[in-house]
């Protein structure tokens, strides 16, 4: 310490203000590296011992963007281990036969499609004035809704994906969310058949139907791809905008990498 006690006075300024900027550069901007998405690169995993058929593998390749994130095989029925998506599972209350079904059914019968088909329609053809009342009319309270509202009514989504490129004109929100909704059915089924909850046979009934919702609502990955975003987008709160991230940088991937399933799997016609 002896060699700081001969400095003038304003070298020990210098010295105080030195430290001070290397703090805020190390906890402010070093957090906030830290906090930045981690943005994955699409690897499009094979099994070697898969014997899909054609159609399996297309209606596997709905949930490909998320399936690319968990860094999941593209062309199997089983996803990862059972390890792996318990906590998935735990998480959505899907970790019974019982809690599985219910969800399933929700989706397959409703799904997000009821909330983003009722608010998007009121929100084009409906006086302002009477959004609040037909809002409680239809949900009551309910948190989902609130956020559909909020996201749609103030154009947050639309910006964010106009931004991000993935929409090119405000019309195209009216692909929907039956992309969305066909995925999570395809993903969760995938993952509660690797838990062991349900059987390959009911397995591939729940996907079967998703490959069917998404072919009756659209023509192309590209169609189904956007309206995927569009869900995702709804669905996730604010809170999970890294994630939000994560899945719109795999996104693009998927729609563009020549590897992809979206590439190398014919949408059917």
């Amino acid at each position: 310490m002896q060699m700081f006690e001969n400095l003038p006075w304003y070298s020990y300024l210098i010295l105080i203000v030195a430290i001070a900027s290397y703090g805020y550069r190390y906890f402010k901007i070093g957090k906030k590296e830290y906090d930045a998405p981690d943005l994955k690169e699409a690897k499009f995993k094979k099994s070697s011992n898969s014997n899909l058929n054609e159609e399996q593998r297309f209606a596997i390749a709905l949930y490909t963007p998320i399936s690319e994130w968990w860094e999941a095989d593209c062309n199997t029925l089983s996803f990862l281990n059972a390890n792996d998506v318990k906590p998935y599972l735990e998480g959505w209350w899907i970790d019974t036969p019982e809690g599985y079904w219910g969800l399933t059914e929700y989706f397959m019968k409703d799904g997000r499609r009821w909330y983003f088909d009722f608010i998007y329609n009121m929100i084009q053809n409906a006086p302002k004035e009477q959004w609040e009342s037909l809002m409680d009319e239809k949900f009551g309270h309910n948190e989902r809704a609130d956020r559909f509202f909020e996201f749609l009514s103030t154009g947050v989504v639309l910006d964010t994906l106009k931004q991000k490129g993935i929409l090119l004109f405000d019309s195209e929100l009216e692909l929907g969310v039956a992309g969305y909704d066909a995925a999570v059915l395809v993903g969760q089924a995938r993952k509660a058949y690797t838990a062991g909850l349900i059987s390959e046979k009911d397995a591939w009934k729940v996907i079967n139907f998703a490959s069917g919702l998404a072919q009756q609502n659209f023509s192309s990955w590209e169609e189904f791809g956007k309206s995927f975003v569009i869900g995702f987008s709804l669905d996730m709160k604010a809170e999970y905008n890294p994630y939000k991230e994560e899945i719109y940088h795999i996104y693009k991937q998927v729609l563009e990498n020549p590897n992809s399933p979206w590439n190398t799997i014919d949408w059917p016609r």
